[in-house]
């Protein structure tokens, strides 16, 4: 049951609807249009107006960043100034300039505030000074509208700053008449002003085209076009009106009708639905009685003059003929009586039924010419003194327009008072309420379309501009949605009608408006009338599109004469917002839409059958997995398999393209999931969908042809049957040819990107993960080292999946089985200039490799012959590091068995490589083994170093720290600052710029568990960074006592030297202790469960992270003759620990413990301090104090000095990876040296 506020609302609104005396009406237009004349008249009035609105709209006092509000309230302030300089000048140009500039403020939603201003205020001065203007245009009638439309915004203000005098008289003369029990407050001064606005609204339509009748009549009675009494006497001076509502259309009326008989047969009543069908019948009807008659009376009918006006009202252009034939009409003066009885007793009976709605146009006949009902009523059995030549004139074809005039002044009635209440329930009923008065509106604009003529054109013009200008001025959402509704039926039925929409000002803005005021039906307009992309751009839609998609209301249409519904429709305009821009612009709608309920919601948006939205979604998808990944999860849990299945085995070319693109980007997820996935969609699918991939590579583009081939052998991978072995082979060497086809660099990149990942797997994000699973298989361990490969989290369990190795099995099979062809297609593609195409190739040959050593040693041989001599390329320095690793698995696994010959013929400079490999991978020292068994090679090492990075930027200071993390370089400056470089061969590119920290960084490390990245400071800090979305996030900071030096870790542990030298533990609970307590810590290094410990005394210690043992395993030393030296650097390499004091000492860490003297030791040239160090397999680095921007080279094996690089000014910070040495320096520079 409605609650009592619900009714009294009801009843409220469908008041407004009541009639009011035409005295009452010329009497509020003339009130409102004299003051203001006044007040145009009276400058210094203006003038204190225009002061007081002003003061309140000062744009200067407004500190906003939003566009839009600083916008619509520039637009106010300036567009009265202009309203001035308008009455000033009279100039029409500057009226419209001026109008333009008030409609952004005066279509602000009423509820609510604009940079603190309230909007009810903002709206009431925008329709106040356009009545102003319309008053100069001489619209007297659109005056007291605006005026009115001010009065319901905030009569508060009109009473106390805009109009109070106006305000008492409009109050007293119009409002409290019509309703003396709301008397004078504010919420019957609204209802009174929406009552009047909506009559002289409907006064506006009915004198179309003409000057208002209203205000050219002294005394007229205004009838109900829906009520048939004719009893409307009482006047307005005794308060005591008879108050009807104007609804256009009601069949079940049981009034007095004034009767047109000229036939027998008579009508019967036909159900809510009666006049529509009246209408539809009348549309279908033959007007074969127009030419019948014409023929009889055509010689003996002659015209009689009559007058005529300039302009037309509706029922005289319905009545007029359309074409120059004699009209039925015409007076039949020369016709004799007699013989035109016999004429009308020969006709067939009918009896045609008009509503009162003739009454309403006779009614604004001059009082001279008055007619009623009763000068029309004829009727066959009457007995009044009517001619038979008055009942001819009623009959045939004009009594068929007189009920066209009826119905077409019925649906002006409705435009002009409907309200069309808000539905916000789900009754059944209701709905098809709704959609009938949309189909009969629109049935009756089709009407009106099919008939030629001016006249015709002109109802059409009063039908749409009535709609438009309820979008454009309407508060009420019923009204605007009633109003939308019937403009997309129209336009759904003849898209002509676009063009004349958009001649005649529909303002998509308004359109934006109502849509974000929860009238769904905007969207569907919206997409019908297509706006183009750049139109809708910077609108703002998509939160209210997205709230649509959610919204359970919408789940089916308001309109059942509309093929789409709000969702769907939204669904449309989505798509042109994520794919129409650039891509900052397509990320940002991206953004909206990648929540897990967002895409809930959007896979149930497409109807069953309907292709073209689910391409739409398709598209949708596409881009949302592009963007965030992660949507593959949401996406794989909400989705409906045979939804998208539909596209591919549509017979519809771009269902099937969006189809396989939408599956090519979703089985980008772990391969135990795309295999279930591919399970589901061959069950739905079955043998169709294998014979549309083959169509599809036979016919589509080449692009198109490679993702059809991509899926087509994964399907077939599942079962292996030996009946689908073309299958494979078309997939397969559709692939191959690919490959080798440099004409076509973008399907040459596709189709290696396919088969470098079709045997291995990806992460959630869509990112691939091959070559990680690959280089893991190969030996990578290293936090560090692992951290040299880009975009890779280490930390991800899908890199522990074991269904990737049994997949990639099947899948390596089938292409082995095709031969050498597949090997020399390889090949060539490893030669490919083009980057991309070779690392692919590269990793299709390491995951066929994992398989191919399990084959028969002469397929091995042949494939090994023709790869070899092209992988050993990969393992020079200067490539990836996981180029260089995937190198070594290939030729680990295709050299195997009888194949380990070949290793001898390996040249020095492989045999160099794979020696400087062996610290990272065990594959590298057994391929080298084997190597120097066969054939003993005495070692030649290239001391040559070649500059191959430098990175600067200048005003941060000194690079104090440098680490590799994601594959990323960092660096860290003294200004607090993290720069994140990517180094691409030998140019590097600044990503981002941190600066977190407020004082300087000066140390890096890695975390494994979670592979996060640390960053110590001199502001007492160490935060703890974790890559998201590829962009840098600080996830946590803990804070310290003194600032930072140096940071290690060691599983969950963390260790930190601080400045005044002494060496933290902070465990995973974030608890901080001190430990070698009796020492002064210098420098710290951690591996296998220990941290060595280099001490200001010159003694390492080793602390056992297990039991939190400590011993000392180097003494620190005893001279008188010189002062104690601290231990500036330690270094591990393999099972040797190196430290750097006055000299460089290096011995096995298990002969440290047992002496202290070292078994290598390095004196630098003068006698300086070695200030910082580094080793790699073949050489030591290190910069002193003597020479502080050079780095010297010596030979880590023979202990001799080599060269020296120069850094160009001092070196601070000092990192190897990937056999390069890298340095920064004081001024801020970075460079990169590697040895050849």
């Amino acid at each position: 049951m409605p609650s009592a506020s619900s009714s009294t609302t009801s009843s409220s609104s469908s008041n407004h609807h009541e009639s009011i005396d035409p005295d009452l009406l010329r009497l509020l237009v003339t009130l409102i249009n004299n003051h203001i004349g006044l007040l145009i008249s009276n400058p210094k009035s203006r003038k204190t107006i225009h002061a007081k609105c002003t003061s309140n709209l000062d744009i200067l006092k407004h500190d906003s960043f939003d566009f839009t509000e600083q916008s619509v309230l520039s637009n106010l302030y300036w567009g009265i100034q202009n309203v001035e300089d308008a009455i000033e000048s009279k100039c029409d140009k500057q009226i419209k300039v001026s109008e333009n500039m008030l409609q952004a403020p005066a279509s602000l939603t009423e509820p609510g505030a604009t940079l603190g201003i309230s909007n009810e205020y903002l709206v009431c001065c925008s329709f106040f000074y356009l009545s102003l203007l319309r008053k100069l245009h001489g619209d007297a009638m659109q005056v007291a509208v605006y005026f009115l439309q001010a009065l319901v915004a905030s009569p508060a203000v009109v009473r106390d700053e805009l109009a109070p005098e106006l305000y008492r008289a409009v109050v007293e003369s119009c409002i409290v008449p019509l309703r003396p029990d709301l008397g004078g407050g504010f919420d019957g001064v609204k209802w009174g002003a929406l009552s009047y606005k909506a009559w002289l609204m409907y006064h506006q339509v009915v004198d179309y085209g003409r000057s208002p009748l209203l205000m050219k009549h002294k005394s007229y009675e205004i009838r109900n076009t829906k009520a048939c009494s004719t009893s409307s006497s009482n006047s307005h001076h005794n308060h005591n009106h008879n108050y009807k509502k104007v609804h256009p259309i009601d069949p079940q009326q049981t009034t007095t009708h004034a009767t047109i008989a000229a036939t027998s047969v008579s009508k019967q009543a036909s159900g809510s639905c009666g006049m529509i069908k009246r209408l539809q019948d009348l549309i279908m009807e033959e007007n074969y009685q127009h030419y019948s008659h014409s023929a009889i009376v055509e010689c003996s009918v002659s015209k009689k003059d009559s007058e005529s006006s300039s302009t037309k009202r509706l029922q005289d252009l319905l009545m007029e003929d359309q074409s120059d034939s004699h009209s039925l009409c015409s007076s039949i003066s020369d016709f004799n009586d007699d013989e035109f009885q016999g004429y009308a007793e020969e006709q067939p009976e009918t009896s045609i039924t008009m509503s009162k709605s003739q009454q309403f146009w006779n009614t604004l006949e001059d009082e001279k010419q008055e007619s009623t009902w009763d000068n029309l009523q004829i009727s066959q059995y009457s007995k009044r003194n009517i001619t038979a030549r008055d009942e001819f004139l009623f009959s045939g074809e004009n009594s068929y327009r007189v009920e066209q005039a009826e119905i077409v002044q019925k649906v002006i009635s409705k435009l002009c008072f409907s309200k069309f209440e808000d539905n916000n329930n789900d009754d059944d009923d209701e709905d098809e309420d709704d959609d009938s008065t949309t189909v009969e509106i629109t049935t009756v604009y089709e009407m009106l379309s099919n008939k030629p003529g001016l006249k015709y054109s002109l109802l059409k013009d009063v039908i749409l501009d009535q709609l438009l200008m309820a979008l454009s001025t309407s508060k009420e959402q019923g009204v605007t949605r009633a109003s939308i509704s019937i403009l997309s039926s129209i336009i759904s039925s003849n898209r002509s009608v676009i063009d004349e929409i958009k001649k005649k000002g529909l303002n998509l803005h308004d359109l934006a408006n109502s849509l974000k005021r929860d009238v769904y039906e905007a969207a569907v307009l919206i997409y019908l009338i297509n706006f183009s992309p750049n139109e809708i751009k910077n609108l703002e839609l998509m939160p209210t599109l997205v709230k649509i998609i959610c919204s359970s209301r919408c789940n089916k249409s308001g309109l059942k004469s509309l093929y789409v519904t709000p969702r769907t429709a939204s669904l449309m305009i989505i798509q042109t917002l994520v794919t129409a821009f650039d891509q900052f612009t397509n990320n940002m709608h991206l953004a909206a839409i990648i929540s897990p309920k967002v895409i809930s919601c959007l896979v149930n948006v497409p109807r069953k059958g309907s292709l073209e939205e689910v391409m739409s979604l398709a598209a949708i998808l596409v881009k949302c997995m592009r963007f965030d990944g992660n949507c593959r999860c949401h996406i794989l849990q909400f989705m409906q398999i045979s939804t998208f299945v539909s596209l591919i085995l549509s017979n519809h070319k771009h269902a099937i393209l969006a189809g396989l693109e939408f599956y090519h980007e979703l089985l980008r997820m772990p391969r135990s999931s795309s295999v279930s996935l591919l399970h589901r969609l061959r069950e739905e699918g079955g043998i169709d969908i294998m014979c549309v991939l083959l169509l599809a590579i036979q016919q589509t583009q080449q692009e198109h042809k490679l993702l059809a081939a991509s899926l087509l052998l994964q399907l077939d991978v599942l079962e292996e049957s030996a009946d689908n072995i073309l299958n494979r082979e078309v997939a397969i060497q559709t692939l191959m040819e690919s490959v080798t086809c440099e004409g076509n660099p973008n399907a040459q990149e596709l189709a290696a990107f396919i088969l470098s990942n079709i045997g291995g797997t990806y992460a959630w994000t869509g990112e691939p993960y091959t070559i990680a699973w690959l280089v893991k298989k190969a030996g990578l361990n290293s936090i560090l080292h692992k951290n040299t490969v880009k975009n890779i989290d280490w930390s991800d369990d899908m890199l522990q999946e074991n269904g990737t190795e049994t997949w990639s099995g099947k899948v390596a099979r089938h292409i082995i089985k095709l031969g050498n062809p597949v090997f020399y297609a390889l090949k060539n593609g490893l030669k490919c200039k083009n980057k991309r195409v070779s690392r692919d190739c590269l990793t299709t040959i390491a995951w066929i490799g994992c398989e191919i050593i399990k084959a028969p040693d002469d397929v091995r041989c042949l494939a090994c012959d023709i790869l070899l001599s092209t992988i050993e390329q990969y393992v020079h320095p200067g490539m990836e590091l996981e180029e260089r690793l995937l190198a070594c698995l290939c030729m680990y696994n295709y050299t195997f068995g009888r194949g380990m010959h070949k290793l001898t013929q390996l040249s020095e400079g492989v045999r160099e490589s794979l020696r400087r490999l062996s610290s990272i991978t065990w594959m590298a020292e057994e391929l080298l083994k084997v190597a120097d068994y066969y054939m003993p090679n005495k070692w030649r090492i290239s001391c040559v170093h070649t500059q191959v990075l430098e990175a600067n930027y200048s005003g941060s200071g000194a690079v104090n720290s440098l680490i590799y993390y994601w594959g990323y370089l960092f660096s860290g400056y003294s200004n607090g600052s993290i720069k994140v470089w990517d180094i691409k061969g030998q140019t590097t590119n600044l990503i981002a710029d941190i600066k977190d920290h407020k004082k300087a960084v000066t140390c890096f490390a890695l975390l494994e568990p979670g592979n996060y990245l640390l960053s110590g400071s001199t502001d007492k800090t160490i935060r703890i960074w974790q890559m998201f979305k590829r962009k840098m996030e600080c996830v946590e900071v803990i804070t310290t006592k003194d600032s930072i030096q140096s940071l290690e870790t060691c599983g969950e542990m963390i260790y930190a030297v601080t400045q005044s030298h002494k060496m933290k533990v902070i465990d995973s609970s974030r608890k901080m202790k001190d430990v070698i307590k009796n020492k002064n810590v210098k420098c710290i290094k951690a591996s296998l469960g220990k941290v060595y410990i280099g001490c200001m005394d010159s003694s390492i210690q080793e602390f056992i992270i297990g039991n939190n043992r400590q011993q000392e395993i180097k003494a620190s030393s005893k001279s008188w003759r010189m002062q104690t030296k601290p231990i500036n650097s330690l270094a591990l390499y393999k099972d040797w620990l190196y430290n750097a004091s006055t000299s460089i000492d290096g011995s096995r860490i298990k002969d440290w413990r047992k002496q202290s003297k070292a078994q290598v030791s390095i004196t630098p040239e003068k006698r300086t301090n070695v200030v910082a160090m580094s080793i790699v397999e073949d050489f030591i680095y290190f910069t002193t104090s003597g020479s502080s921007s050079n780095l010297e080279i010596w030979l880590r094996g023979t202990h001799h000095k080599v060269g020296r690089l120069s850094a160009g000014s001092k070196i601070t910070c000092m990192l190897t990876a990937n056999d390069m040495i890298l340095c920064g320096t004081e001024s801020g520079l970075i460079k990169g040296w590697i040895p050849l």
